[in-house]
């Protein structure tokens, strides 16, 4: 798939084509695909409009954009006063699954935390998802010594900490 796609940065007119977008990301399949400790089966625009609303956090995103619609969107959300607060999330329209479009936007992400003076974020997931794991430490390795992974599963919760390296 290859029709005009293109990622960068969350611009302030995105949520109103992720809204439109919102067919992409079928409701059943969050806790599988969006990397975040939260289950509820929201619409996928109203849980970025609540990172966006949050007074006390701050938020950024990448996105991937195929002509007028969002396939893709890596987020961090913070608390400015807690600099090992912040958490990553990830989603991946249905047909775009497997073809490393989530990768790609989230080592953009990641790429821009680090720059931003974000030394550490969390990622929770369901630990059945072995492509999140498997993507995070290609990430990982991509960036050689600038940060490390380290993780944990229990109870079917994969839980990782990133930090930049010191």
């Amino acid at each position: 798939m290859t029709d005009n796609l293109a990622t960068r940065p969350w611009r302030s007119g995105d949520l109103d084509m992720l809204r439109t977008s919102e067919s992409l990301f079928v409701p059943q399949t969050y806790p599988r695909r969006f990397l975040a400790g939260s289950r509820r089966l929201r619409p996928f625009h109203l849980l970025v409009s609540d990172q966006l609303t949050a007074s006390a956090r701050r938020w950024t995103g990448q996105v991937a954009v195929a002509g007028d619609s969002i396939v893709a969107l890596a987020e961090c959300a913070w608390d400015p006063a807690d600099p090992e607060s912040p958490t990553v999330r990830l989603n991946v329209a249905e047909d775009r699954q497997g073809t490393r479009l989530g990768h790609q936007v989230l080592r953009e992400l990641v790429g821009r935390c680090l720059s931003i003076g974000l030394p550490t974020f969390i990622v929770d997931y369901a630990a059945s998802n072995v492509t999140v794991e498997s993507m995070l430490q290609a990430i990982a390795a991509e960036a050689g010594d600038r940060y490390a992974p380290s993780g944990s599963t229990r109870g079917g919760l994969g839980h990782l900490t990133v930090r930049a390296a010191s």
